[in-house]
């Protein structure tokens, strides 16, 4: 029989993981609660092929949701480990905002809510977290070339993003790295202070207290009095897909994690007016980027005037940005170092099993 070696690869995809000193930057995106509505109806909401004892909706006021972008430099799973055993690094980016998540009695009447938070994609830049991210959280998450370059002031951020796709589908199109998103602050980004950017903003200052209430840039790893817990639950959409019918799944079941932040630092407001955010559109995107930020005007090249990088492996070709760029609005953007904690909580619903 083959002795069995434990190594990094079956230790580090073990949740619950920590990140030290992760730096994060977040921007907050203004999204149309009907859009919301239908990636719940069609995800969380549907029968397959029963239904959750859950009902997820939009907030109901104006609803904004966050695109984060994290460099984590000191990643690991703390599994039964010494802490910091066997760690890592990657870049990953997602896309998330908060929906109310409510109980369905017996009656099929709505209880009281609870506020929880939803990532429909996510991209990485490592295969570890990547397989571990699909496998174990359930997490839409795909591979990607990640860039993310701070300089001396604001205006020298540089995010830029590429995945391995397809710019046209065609019988004879090939596989390449293409260019997915763009992302920094103009030449003349300075510093902005929270009060004066909400202060004529009731739906952004509500959106910032609910970002305050999940502890994302104000958190602590410390139980309440209540013995309620910091941090933000995040719920997934966990499946398999059935081999035989793609349209149905072999296992669907919706996973609550939770995510903490501590040590947080650096903390610093920028003006959504001062940030230029860019997805690229091509064949492999579209439909997400419609569906989560709705029809856009395009245009023919980036705003930012720096150039690309190549993101692909070296040797290989150039990283294809000759496509539509579609900016996307942004009202806020926080950025901060922090510690954080990732850890499963427990399987929600199994669909179709008695509860």
């Amino acid at each position: 029989m083959t002795l069995f070696i434990e190594s990094f690869s079956t230790d580090q995809l073990l949740p619950p993981w920590q990140s030290i000193d992760m730096r994060v930057w977040s921007f907050v995106i203004p999204v149309a609660p009907g859009l919301i509505e239908n990636h719940l109806k069609t995800r969380f909401n549907a029968a397959a092929p029963d239904r959750a004892p859950f009902h997820y909706t939009p907030l109901p006021d104006k609803t904004y949701g966050l695109l984060c972008v994290t460099r984590h430099d000191n990643f690991s799973s703390t599994y039964e480990r010494k802490v910091g055993w066997d760690t890592t690094s990657h870049i990953e980016l997602y896309w998330t905002f908060p929906v109310l998540r409510h109980p369905v009695g017996p009656d099929n009447l709505l209880g009281k809510p609870e506020l929880v938070w939803i990532q429909p994609f996510a991209f990485d830049n490592n295969s570890y977290v990547m397989f571990s991210a699909r496998e174990i959280w359930g997490t839409e998450m795909e591979m990607a070339s990640l860039s993310m370059t701070e300089g001396d002031t604001p205006a020298d951020l540089r995010i830029d993003m590429a995945i391995e796709g397809m710019a046209k589908f065609d019988p004879r199109a090939q596989s390449q790295s293409i260019g997915c998103m763009r992302m920094g602050l103009k030449p003349t980004a300075t510093k902005a202070d929270l009060n004066a950017l909400l202060s004529n903003d009731a739906d952004l200052n509500a959106f910032v207290d609910i970002l305050i209430g999940a502890g994302i840039f104000t958190g602590g790893f410390d139980t309440g009095a209540d013995g309620s817990e910091s941090g933000m639950e995040v719920n997934t959409l966990r499946q398999f897909r059935d081999v035989f019918d793609m349209d149905s799944a072999a296992y669907r079941a919706i996973v609550s994690s939770r995510t903490q932040h501590g040590n947080i630092r650096n903390l610093e407001f920028f003006s959504g007016d001062d940030t230029v955010l860019e997805f690229l559109w091509s064949d492999s995107m579209k439909e997400t980027l419609q569906s989560m930020f709705g029809v856009r005007e395009r245009y023919p090249h980036s705003r930012l005037i720096a150039k690309p990088p190549h993101l692909g492996a070296p040797g290989t070709p150039l990283t294809n940005w000759d496509m539509e760029h579609m900016p996307v609005d942004v009202a806020l953007v926080i950025s901060y170092t922090a510690d954080a904690r990732f850890r499963i909580e427990k399987t929600l619903h199994t669909y179709g099993q008695t509860p």
